[in-house]
């Protein structure tokens, strides 16, 4: 019995020795496999290492480039904002001018608005006009570019829509300068120049000495925003390139 036991023992060992010796094999096996497949990888690991220095280096490079471009952008932007905030300041500033002046030509208009046909032919019946209305007229007439002398003065206003309309559509930009220099000089600057004392001889005269002091007030303003518009054109230009470079 004890010696069957052994012969157990032996070929159980011996079984043991040859799965362990085959499990060596086996791993021997692909342990060589495995050193095949790396070296032939190695080639191509050692390409992908190189191809990864070169991404990493345009990498950096573009992120050089990119941090430039930013820089550049966020002094762009700094450009606009203040060309924007300028511009801003030209517009308001030429916008208060010219509202400080509107409310004394918009009284006049609606004081020109107010007269009728039977006010200008009041006017034109004066045999012998009175001085503040002949002064007062002579002062449009110069205005709207036509002659001084009485006789041109009633041939004007004989079509009184034609009259009235070229006074509601003045454009006191297109005044020269000699003209209202001349009418302030001879006329304006007078100290019966007044529409009081005008409105006490014609109340259509009153209108129109109204109308013609409205007239030369807004001029100067025109004049003083003039320069005010011109500087914001220039800044608006300057401000569409910064924009378009931004974008």
């Amino acid at each position: 019995a004890s010696r069957g036991l052994g012969d157990v023992y032996k070929r159980q060992n011996r079984h043991r020795l040859a799965t362990g010796l085959k499990k060596l094999n086996d791993t021997n096996k692909s342990i060589a496999e495995l050193r095949i497949k790396l070296t032939d990888l190695q080639p191509m690991l050692a390409k992908k290492s190189e191809e990864l220095k070169v991404a990493l280096v345009r990498v950096n490079a573009d992120k050089l480039v990119a941090n430039e471009k930013e820089r550049v952008v966020s002094a762009e932007a700094e450009i606009v904002n203040k060309k924007a905030a300028e511009a801003k300041a030209i517009s308001d500033d030429a916008e208060t001018d010219l509202n400080a002046a509107k409310p004394e030509l918009e009284a006049a208009e609606l004081a020109l608005k107010s007269l009728d046909k039977a006010s200008i032919v009041e006017i034109k019946s004066f045999p012998n006009p009175p001085k503040a209305v002949v002064m007062v007229m002579e002062a449009c007439m110069i205005l709207l570019g036509e002659k001084t002398d009485w006789a041109a003065i009633k041939s004007v206003l004989g079509d009184t829509g034609a009259f009235m309309n070229r006074l509601l559509t003045y454009d006191v930009s297109k005044t020269s300068e000699a003209v209202l220099a001349k009418v302030r000089k001879n006329y304006l600057s007078l100290t019966e120049f007044d529409p009081v004392d005008v409105g006490k001889k014609s109340g259509a005269a009153k209108v129109l000495c109204i109308w013609c002091l409205s007239v030369s007030k807004f001029q100067i303003v025109i004049k003083k925003v003039e320069p005010k518009k011109k500087k914001y054109e220039e800044v608006q230009t300057v401000l569409a390139t910064a924009q378009a470079e931004l974008a």
